[in-house]
């Protein structure tokens, strides 16, 4: 079989039916037990049960029949992603982020209300705060098996091969058309640097200056197919190629997921010793910070979850810059041409300066902005605050680290970052 036909099949085939306009937006948060314990899982289970009772429907269970993956009419889905410390709103694409807005925080609400009977919370960060406190054990849930079993087999770069249970982001799904495809991945991708200076909010709880610890615990963990973009698309060859040098490394045979050592895409599907299926295509698990989905759409992935009231900056952030690619594209030309994403990226989730341009940081908010205005929906009202922090050169993990070497609790930052 070819692998490159299996690949344009399952990921660039969907786009030739989309065009620009529908978004999406999967928002991950941490759950917080106050009492600076392991979060009470029966209880939490029941916050599943409580969206139940009030018309969701049950997609899929656990093993043990607990609730794993809810939905309601308007095609929400809330779940925990991973481990019981992390509360996924997995929200419907449409038209308008200000409609997908509202939905969200009328569910947090809901949640939040829930949760406080047990002295547990929900807040903004892409690492969990109390990490010292929580148990690290995953959802009961075959694809988590799955990766943890993965995890625990194959060697990492580091010793947190239970890192999926404590971190949070926000992952943001664009639609567009075939042809502006190549050009907006790039794009984005070049971009992940600029995205790292305003949204960075992960810091590592062990180090007093990284400010994104996300990234590497991806990048060195045994998994394949992560981290940053340095790539070029001048075509969907050009995409295709790049799939058929990642990594295949799981499959289901006879309804169960099998693990492998990780081999190039290519030679799984084209050597007949991996016995390969042509819907092996279907379990390909990539986490790169810009990824090509065969949802037929273009995903952020790398930014962390943001403080609450904030929680819909990135995904309006990049939705404003799809909208205004050409000027994007002209103002990102000369901007640090000879360093690579990563290094950049790297610099900025360090805690080290860049020497931006005066006035660089706002110039791209503005040309964000003026995408959102060019949509006409008002969606331009979540990107406000990033202003103050392109003015102050800061970001939320930066007000963090800051607060607490002043001797501030993190506790205040928990529940100032739950508010919205």
């Amino acid at each position: 079989m070819k692998a490159y036909d299996i690949v344009e099949k399952r990921f660039i085939k969907p786009f030739k039916t989309r065009t620009l306009g529908n978004v999406g937006v999967e928002l991950e948060f941490p759950l917080v037990n106050l009492d600076k314990d392991r979060v009470d899982k029966s209880f939490v289970i029941g916050l599943l049960e409580f969206f139940a009772e009030k018309g969701f429907e049950v997609e899929e269970t656990t093993k043990g029949s607990a609730p794993a993956f809810i939905y309601n009419e308007d095609g929400d889905y809330l779940s925990f992603d991973n481990s019981y410390n992390n509360f996924e709103f997995a929200m419907n694409y449409g038209p308008d982020l200000c409609d997908i807005a509202e939905r969200f925080y009328s569910l947090l609400r809901q949640a939040q209300e829930y949760l406080k009977q047990g002295n547990h919370i929900l807040t903004g960060m892409g690492t969990h705060p109390y990490k010292q406190y929580i148990c690290q054990d995953h959802v009961d849930f075959p694809v988590y098996n799955m990766v943890d079993e993965f995890l625990h087999t194959y060697p990492a770069k580091h010793s947190y091969p239970d890192f999926p249970s404590y971190l949070s982001s926000v992952q943001t799904h664009l639609d567009l058309d075939l042809k502006s495809l190549p050009r907006a991945a790039t794009l984005f991708a070049r971009m992940d640097f600029v995205r790292a200076a305003l949204f960075s909010n992960s810091p590592s709880w062990e180090s007093s200056k990284i400010l994104c610890f996300r990234d590497f615990l991806w990048e060195e963990s045994a998994f394949p197919n992560t981290g940053k973009v340095d790539e070029v698309y001048n075509s969907t060859d050009d995409i295709i190629q790049s799939f058929l040098k990642r990594k295949m490394f799981n499959r289901i045979r006879n309804g169960k997921y099998e693990i492998f050592e990780p081999v190039v895409l290519k030679e799984y599907f084209e050597n007949e010793k991996y016995e390969a299926l042509p819907s092996d295509i279907e379990q390909f698990l990539s986490f790169r910070n810009i990824e090509i989905t065969s949802r037929g759409t273009l995903e952020v992935r790398s930014d962390c979850s943001q403080p609450i009231c904030d929680a819909f900056a990135p995904p309006a952030f990049s939705l404003g810059i799809l909208y205004n690619l050409d000027k994007a594209e002209k103002t990102m030309s000369g901007i640090f041409p000879d360093i690579t994403t990563t290094k950049l990226r790297n610099t900025v989730i360090c805690g080290e300066e860049l020497d931006f341009p005066k006035g660089f940081l706002e110039q791209i908010i503005e040309i964000a902005e003026e995408g959102l205005k060019m949509r006409g929906k008002g969606e331009e009202k979540f990107i406000k605050p990033l202003y103050h922090r392109a003015n102050t050169k800061t970001n939320p993990a930066k007000d963090t680290l800051a607060r607490l070497e002043k001797g501030g609790k993190i506790e205040s930052i928990i529940l100032e970052y739950s508010r919205f």
